[in-house]
C-alpha cells in the first residue's frame, strides 16, 4: 500500500521534486481529491507565473490544451450554479499526462447539425445501441436485466450513474470498444421511451459537458468525466435527452 500523500508531497509536486513513482501516486490522490486538485492548480499557475518573470518567454501552449481549458472552464462555470461534476479533479492528471486530441469520426453528422463533430467513442455508442436493438428483436438473445454497478466497477473500472427511479433496465450487455471495456444498458425511460446508455474507457482524460450529436436514426449526448466516456442514445426530443444526460451525469460519484 502507498505511503499516505501529505501536504509536503503536494508541495513538492508543485516543485517538480518528486519522482516518477511517487508523482504517479500524487495524480492519483488528486483525481479523487477535488479540493486539493484544485488548490494544487492555482499553486502550479502561481509557480509558472513565477518563473515567466525570471526565464524566458515559455512556447505557446498546444491547440489541444487550450481547447481543453476552454472545455474546463465551462465546466467550472457550471459548479457555481451547484451542479455537482466532483470528478473534475480529474483535471489535475493532465498536468502529468497531457492532453491527447480526441479522434474525429465521420458518423453522418453534417456542420448544421452539430459542431464540434463528436470524439470518436460515440461512434462505439452508436453501434452498441443498434446492437441492442437488434438484440431486442431475437428470440435466441435473452435480454439480462439484471446488473450489479459494483461488480462492473471492480472488473471493467467502469463507474455507472445511477438511474432514475422510474426508468427500468431491459439488459445489460459488456462489450468491447475501440479503447477497452464498455458497457450498454438498454433502459425503458418513461416519457422518453427506449435509451441506450454506453460508458467505456476513454483514451485520455478530458472534461466534457453534455453534448447533443444528431445521426439518420438515433441522437445522442455524449459527456466525459475524467477517463471515462458517457453517452445517452435515443429518439426523443433534444431537450429531454439532453436533461436525462445532464441529469446522470451529475449522479458520479
Amino acid at each position: 500500500m502507498p505511503d499516505p500523500i501529505t501536504e509536503a508531497d503536494l508541495l513538492a509536486y508543485v516543485d517538480d521534486q518528486l519522482d516518477a513513482a511517487r508523482r504517479i501516486e500524487v495524480e492519483e490522490h488528486l483525481a479523487h481529491n477535488p479540493e486539493a486538485a484544485i488548490r494544487v492548480m492555482a499553486d502550479l499557475k502561481d509557480r509558472d507565473s513565477l518563473r515567466l518573470l525570471h526565464a524566458a518567454p515559455l512556447p505557446r501552449p498546444a491547440d489541444s490544451m487550450l481547447g481543453a481549458a476552454t472545455r474546463l472552464e465551462r465546466v467550472l462555470a457550471w459548479q457555481e450554479f451547484g451542479l455537482k461534476l466532483r470528478r473534475v479533479a480529474a483535471v489535475a492528471m493532465l498536468i502529468g499526462f497531457g492532453w491527447v486530441a480526441h479522434g474525429q469520426v465521420g458518423l453522418g453528422v453534417t456542420d448544421s447539425e452539430a459542431s464540434p463533430k463528436p470524439p470518436a467513442f460515440v461512434e462505439d455508442a452508436l453501434h452498441s445501441h443498434e446492437t441492442g436493438l437488434l438484440r431486442a428483436r431475437m428470440a435466441s438473445q435473452p435480454e439480462v436485466e439484471a446488473y450489479d454497478s459494483a461488480e462492473i466497477l471492480a472488473e471493467t473500472g467502469i463507474q455507472l450513474p445511477a438511474l432514475p427511479k422510474d426508468w427500468q433496465v431491459r439488459d445489460a450487455q459488456v462489450f468491447p470498444s475501440r479503447y477497452g471495456h464498455s458497457i450498454e444498458l438498454v433502459i425503458d425511460a418513461s416519457d422518453l421511451g427506449r435509451l441506450s446508455l454506453f460508458a467505456a474507457q476513454a483514451p485520455a482524460f478530458d472534461v466534457i459537458a453534455p453534448t447533443l450529436a444528431r445521426f439518420d436514426k438515433a441522437k445522442a449526448v455524449y459527456w466525459q468525466t475524467g477517463p471515462l466516456a458517457y453517452a445517452l442514445t435515443g429518439t426523443g426530443s433534444d431537450s429531454a435527452l439532453e436533461r436525462a444526460a445532464t441529469q446522470l451525469s451529475h449522479k458520479l460519484p
